[in-house]
């Protein structure tokens, strides 16, 4: 079975067993909307960070830390 599969098989399952947890523990509107959006938000957060390559990440941080001053390097310590 391949990652996709598995991965398709487990939302299927949460979808499922969605209702079920919502039933077993007794939350308010609020409760569940809030979850809903956080969950929305954490996708949303993990999409954008796929998008990404590591390559990608490392360039923009070497520029960011380009874009630094001279007070934020490293100091020399000991006879180099």
């Amino acid at each position: 079975m391949s990652a996709k599969e598995k991965l398709e098989r487990a939302l299927r399952e949460e979808s499922a067993n969605k209702d079920q947890r919502y039933q077993d523990v007794e939350k308010t509107e609020a409760e569940r909307k809030f979850e809903e959006i956080k969950r929305q938000r954490q996708m949303e957060r993990v999409s954008k960070a796929a998008t990404k390559s590591h390559k990608d990440r490392v360039s923009e941080f070497n520029n960011k830390l380009e874009m630094l001053s001279e007070h934020h390097d490293i100091p020399k310590v000991g006879p180099g």
